[in-house]
């Protein structure tokens, strides 16, 4: 299943979540900042263009499907891609915790084969991660969050419209307003599943 109804996208806000325990002295001005392990997730909240009644509720079936929190979908990358590439593979593997890797990319278009601000994903991982550099002399990519899976070298690295995010809803509730037959906008909030 995934949420393939929602194609026309008019809005898009994709938030990066991290949790962090700060604690701050009010007579010093000094703060302590800590993290338990590396916790992240990526929040999408979307809203379509306005869209027929029928092509509406049957976003409107596909939300509802979740059963509220409870069930999880794959939600394509709904941000176009920056970088060219067409093809890429891990080069080598890498470890739990580690953020770069370098690549063989094998197909891209004109420009820079990977960008800042791509989302990227291991083939056979379900955890989203963001482009934050690109190497090309070295053919190596910088990402967040940390890998929070070893990869295997040789691995496909999907990139643009052929990233998945593994999402459930942020609400138990699903609702739509419907205008008296008058196209409308849809919206939801998902959140990426981290386990």
């Amino acid at each position: 299943m995934g949420l393939t109804a929602l194609t026309q996208i008019a809005k898009a806000k994709i938030s990066s979540e991290t949790k962090t325990l700060v604690t701050k002295n009010k007579y010093s001005f000094t703060r302590q900042v800590r993290q338990l392990g590396q916790p992240q997730r990526w929040r999408i909240k979307l809203t379509s263009t306005a869209m027929p009644y029928q092509e509406a509720m049957a976003v409107y079936a596909e939300v509802a499907s979740l059963d509220g929190v409870f069930e999880k979908t794959k939600l394509p990358n709904p941000l176009p891609q920056i970088g060219s590439v067409l093809s890429a593979k891990t080069a080598e593997s890498i470890s739990q915790g580690e953020s770069s890797v370098r690549v063989a990319v094998s197909a891209k278009g004109e420009g820079v084969a990977f960008s800042a601000g791509d989302f990227i994903q291991f083939l056979g991982h379900h955890k989203v991660y963001q482009v934050t550099g690109f190497n090309s002399d070295a053919d190596i990519i910088h990402f967040y969050p940390k890998l929070k899976t070893n990869v295997a070298g040789n691995s496909a690295i999907q990139c643009g419209e052929n990233v998945q995010f593994l999402v459930y809803s942020d609400d138990d509730d699903t609702e739509i307003s419907i205008s008296a037959g008058r196209p409308i906008p849809v919206s939801v909030e998902l959140v990426e599943v981290t386990q």
